[in-house]
């Protein structure tokens, strides 16, 4: 199955969350969200294709697996560890280095095995932006984890570091950089690139802020400017107190009418149908009141969709009549 021009996806979203992130426009998850467990992988790529969304995530570890999953028709790519390049190193951290919090010895490894399994479909890694853009740096701690993605991303939160001092030109000076450090003489604009967005209050540093609904679509600008091939909105609120969509209603109105944007722009062929049925994901401890609003959330996406349907029907020679009833018990 062809595969859009250009991605818009959204990182590590639930099943539930899916029918609302399509109707923003999204076609692409990013991620899959296990929901503490609950939510096998191969449950949550269903799901992905039942909305007609297209997918990446980590490869399986099972080789028997893998090899079905390289045959999946919605999925755009595997993923490699988020950040390798993150400085996290603990003494009980398996695998960690001073460089970085996977070796690239790990990454190059599972190159291979999605690789053999599936020659023809990317791999994926995303960088943290504050590692890439320093000046005086020239990438060659970097090297050998480019060379186990065909996709490059980097995730520079820069309101969320420092609001007054961080500028959104900071994110187009670290795709510039995987630009060139990609490069090679069959493609010397360097590997394909997705961009990480910020679009929520990360709650990350006391300098930090949630960006306007301009500074989103500055970003999104200077990003297709840079000539990415998608973008990846994070639009989480971090612990404590985590919440999956923590993005202000002022910038879920303003990405939508850029996303649609996007897609007039760069993917001529409609986006798959949604032939999603109800998909039960079991409760940790029942539905809490979170839980209801964020299902009349999904309720209230899926029924702007029907309503756009109808719209369309009722302009052209097809009448429709619909009629709501009342279960009764």
């Amino acid at each position: 199955m062809p595969t859009p021009n250009f991605l818009i996806g959204v990182f590590s979203q639930r099943v539930s969350d899916m029918a609302k992130w399509k109707a923003r426009g999204i076609n692409c998850l990013v991620s899959h969200e296990p929901e503490g467990g609950r939510v096998k992988k191969a449950d949550w790529e269903t799901a992905a294709a039942g909305h007609g969304l297209y997918f990446m995530d980590y490869p399986s570890p099972d080789d028997a697996e893998l090899q079905n999953e390289a045959k999946q028709p919605f999925r755009v790519a595997f993923m490699q560890d988020d950040e390798p390049d993150l400085n996290r190193h603990t003494a009980n951290a398996p695998g960690a280095t001073d460089q970085g919090w996977t070796h690239p010895d790990v990454l190059a490894a599972r190159y291979a095995r999605c690789k053999a399994a599936a020659p023809n479909v990317p791999v994926f890694v995303n960088f943290a932006g504050p590692n890439i853009t320093p000046l005086p740096y020239k990438g060659e701690r970097h090297a050998g984890y480019i060379a186990a993605a065909d996709w490059l991303g980097q995730d520079w939160y820069v309101k969320n570091r420092n609001a007054d001092r961080y500028p959104i030109s900071f994110v187009g000076d670290a795709i510039d950089r995987l630009a060139a450090w990609s490069a090679t003489p069959a493609m010397p604009k360097g590997k394909p690139q997705i961009a990480i967005i910020e679009c929520s209050d990360q709650k990350i540093s006391p300098l930090g802020r949630a960006p306007t609904p301009d500074e989103v679509e500055e970003t999104i600008n200077l990003c297709v400017a840079k000539g990415v091939k998608g973008i990846c909105y994070f639009p989480q609120k971090p612990p404590p107190g985590f919440v999956y969509d923590a993005m202000p209603p002022a910038i879920v109105e303003r990405i939508t009418r850029v996303n649609a944007a996007l897609h007039q722009r760069f993917n001529a062929a409609p986006m798959p149908p949604d032939s999603s049925g109800p998909i039960h994901v079991p409760p940790a401890n029942g539905p809490t009141a979170a839980d209801v609003v964020q299902s009349m959330n999904v309720l209230s996406a899926r029924l702007a969709a029907v309503g756009s349907q109808l719209d369309a029907l009722l302009g052209s020679n097809w009448r429709a009549t619909v009629e709501f009833r009342r279960a009764v018990p």
